[in-house]
């Protein structure tokens, strides 16, 4: 995996939310996603173009609306979503630990 990938992937916290928000879903609509997230609709769309060009979105049309997708077949996208679970499950053990130890 390329570092440049990397540094794109994670460049920026709104980005990372939409990924994590596209894992959650795995498909949602660009306005759902938007509305959720608290952002503003043309920051999630150049966002969401940038997941695009790194092969992890992918995006149907119909009509007007937009639907994006997790790239599920991704390799990549598995590595992603198992850093972001692991990483999950490791704060949560450390405030376990935490509050094992205050008690």
């Amino acid at each position: 995996m390329s570092v440049d990938f990397i540094e794109d992937l994670f460049s920026s916290r709104i980005r990372v939310r939409v990924l994590k928000a596209l894992i959650k879903y795995k498909e949602v609509n660009i306005t759902k996603l938007s509305r959720e997230l608290g952002v503003n609709y043309k920051v999630i769309e150049y966002h969401i173009e940038a997941l695009k060009r790194l092969g992890i979105a992918e995006e149907k049309r119909f009509g007007r609306i937009r639907i994006i997708r997790i790239s599920e077949g991704d390799p990549r996208v598995l590595a992603i979503e198992r850093f972001f679970t692991e990483l999950e499950q490791a704060f949560a053990n450390q405030a376990d630990s935490r509050n094992r130890g205050s008690s």
